[in-house]
């Protein structure tokens, strides 16, 4: 174990030596199964992602080239063959004593273009801390993974089923036309092993993903323990959970595969499809909105010391029926619930706008001018009360009482509520970084959901506001 370690920390600086130069590089990441399999299980597939701020043809072979100096001899792997694969997807090269660098190479906007076709894969690698640069968090963040993404990422439901029926595994590679950058698919036919190698990668990245989503943890369970979670579910097939069972039994331990891979794979697939559709249908609907606009929505703060009406809305917000409609004291909140469907309101100063205190009506240079220590204080990562009013704390204490007590989940509801508010309630239910909120903007009577079934929640935030808090909160915001 002691040498293995040892062997790790040599790859890693072998890493570090070859990238250390280059200043167009943002950002360089070490993930994946290297990093958390015991041993050097892992040393098959080094996955290695690089950001740089700029990807050309020369950039890219020189990050190339200078991997390929690397030898196994630098870690005391001197039997060992170095290989360098650049092509993005599943593709895998399992071999006696062969070093694979699965070297990954982003632009800034390809980078964000991956997490937004690929949040499942980005979700785990933002899991690792980088070797140099910045977190590929900061570079642009994933946010949350939500039902949505299981049936149409690119590692999704849609895909899985498409690879099967054609036979292969699809990946992409890079093209420089005239140094003009080109992605490319490409198509890895599938023979019986790899058959069973893909399908073992679907069932368990579905099963995993799924569960990923609806608790919210960012790393994997052990087999048994997953298989635990979906019997907690009366409509899912037990004879699908068995054949996972088989494949991981093949996959560990050795053991005859099962038969009719292909048939037996679609199978899953088509009723993982079914089990969701199903989740989504028997779900509660929680809605969080932000309300009307209003003529004081100027720029300046807008607290609860003054007390506005909301412009006139075009058409009426929602045709949905909830069951219960939850609003703030103030007149915004209240206006803007009248035009939703709702059998029961209900009222709750917990709902309120964070007190701006002295600063209500002030613009943010004014805040500069009068109360420079609060300005100060944020650019030290610290979250000061406004004068005479409240702090981010001060809400989210407020928030957390709201969902913990007020909030009934088990019913269809809606929330309107304030800014603040609901950045706190996003706060509360995903991993965000505290002193990064005040720079998520949620546009008027926009806002997110919250799936819940068997007591579990599932955020779910349309396609168009969770692609705006992502560039928000990244390093295009900055």
């Amino acid at each position: 174990m002691k040498k293995s370690n040892m062997i790790k920390q040599k790859i890693k600086k072998s890493i570090i030596n070859v990238i250390r130069n280059k200043k167009e590089i943002v950002s360089t990441t070490i993930v994946g199964s290297f990093v958390d399999s015991v041993g050097l299980k892992g040393i098959s597939d080094i996955d290695v992602v690089i950001i740089v701020d700029q990807l050309t043809k020369n950039i890219f072979e020189n990050i190339i080239s200078s991997f390929e100096t690397i030898k196994g001899s630098d870690f005391g792997l001197d039997d060992h063959q170095v290989i360098i694969n650049n092509s993005f997807g599943p593709l895998k090269f399992n071999s006696e004593k062969i070093v694979v660098f699965h070297v990954m190479i982003y632009d800034i906007e390809g980078h964000i273009n991956h997490v937004e076709e690929s949040p499942f894969t980005c979700f785990s690698w933002e899991s690792f801390k980088p070797i140099t640069g910045m977190s590929l968090r900061d570079v642009y963040p994933t946010l949350n993974l939500q039902i949505d993404d299981i049936l149409r990422s690119r590692r999704g439901l849609l895909t899985y089923l498409s690879d099967i029926e054609k036979g292969c595994i699809t990946y992409r590679k890079y093209k420089f036309n005239n140094n003009k950058l080109e992605i490319i698919n490409e198509n890895f036919e599938l023979d019986l092993k790899h058959n069973l190698e893909y399908s073992y990668h679907i069932t368990y990245h579905l099963l995993n993903n799924f569960y990923k989503i609806i608790t919210r943890k960012i790393n994997s369970i052990e087999v048994g323990d997953l298989a635990k979670f979906y019997l907690s579910f009366e409509f899912f097939p037990n004879e699908n959970l068995l054949f996972f069972k088989n494949l991981h039994s093949w996959k560990k331990k050795g053991v005859k595969p099962p038969e009719n891979i292909i048939s037996s794979t679609k199978l899953f697939i088509n009723d993982f499809f079914s089990f969701v559709e199903s989740i989504k249908l028997s779900s509660k609907i929680i809605s969080f909105r932000r309300h009307g606009k209003t003529v004081l929505n100027d720029g300046t703060f807008l607290g609860v010391k003054r007390n506005p009406s909301i412009e006139a809305l075009s058409k009426k917000a929602s045709d949905f029926n909830y069951e219960i409609g939850y609003h703030s004291q103030l007149l915004r909140s209240i206006e803007t619930i009248s035009h939703f469907n709702c059998n029961v309101l209900i009222e709750s100063s917990l709902l309120n706008e964070i007190d701006y205190g002295l600063a209500e009506g002030l613009a943010i240079s004014q805040l500069h001018s009068k109360f420079p220590d609060i300005i100060l204080k944020w650019e030290e990562g610290q979250d000061p009360k406004f004068p005479e009013g409240e702090c981010q704390n001060d809400v989210l204490n407020r928030v957390r009482s709201f969902l913990n007590k007020m909030l009934d989940v088990n019913k269809d509801s809606i929330v309107i509520t304030h800014l603040v508010v609901l950045r706190l309630i996003l706060f509360n239910y995903l991993n965000l970084d505290f002193k990064n909120l005040f720079k998520i903007n949620i546009e008027h009577i926009e806002g997110f959901d919250a799936l819940n079934f068997n007591q579990y929640f599932s955020i779910e935030i349309p396609k168009e506001t969770r692609r705006r808090i992502r560039k928000q909160l990244s390093i295009l915001d900055d």
